[in-house]
């Protein structure tokens, strides 16, 4: 993160509380698009929220969603699901089309995607995300996976707009 805006919107940002959004669904096989739910990844608080990383996870699960004893390898997983995310708020697509997550993150212990730059949801804005899953591979007790994403940053504080106030 190293460097960090002094101000939003023109105003000094007096503090940063840490702060994250976070939502999960289960996909199966193959999977057409699935849409998280409205609201999985909105800002409903009274402060701008400044997103430094996603997080996105996969866990392999059994035919009681139950995570298996043993999960397979992390990066055949992130190469199974499939992102398309766009700011609602702002009427932005983020990603062209839907990737694989294994290509929005780097490193293979961190496995984030981090923003050069931050991005700002403001107040009743959402972040939409739709995932698709590929035809899993023959995996013992595999049958379906959750897909977890975790949006982090801060809540920001700022000065009001003018000092008369």
């Amino acid at each position: 993160m190293g460097r960090l805006p002094s101000q939003w919107a023109g105003r000094v940002i007096l503090d940063r509380i840490p702060y994250e959004i976070s939502g999960e669904q289960i996909v199966v096989s193959a999977a057409p698009d699935t849409q998280f739910p409205d609201n999985t990844f909105s800002n409903n608080t009274d402060k701008p929220l400044e997103i430094h990383r996603m997080i996105p996870r996969v866990y392999a699960l059994d035919d009681s969603d139950v995570l298996l004893t043993t999960q397979p390898d992390q990066e055949l997983l992130a190469g199974l699901i499939r992102l398309q995310i766009n700011d609602l708020g702002i009427n932005q697509i983020i990603t062209k089309t839907a990737t694989l997550i294994g290509l929005l993150t780097k490193g293979s212990s961190e496995r984030t995607w981090e923003f050069a730059d931050p991005h700002y949801l403001t107040r009743g804005n959402q972040i939409q995300v739709v995932s698709n899953a590929l035809t899993f591979p023959a995996i013992d007790g595999l049958v379906s996976l959750r897909v977890g994403l975790a949006f982090q940053g801060f809540l920001l504080v700022v000065a009001p707009p003018s000092e008369n106030r």
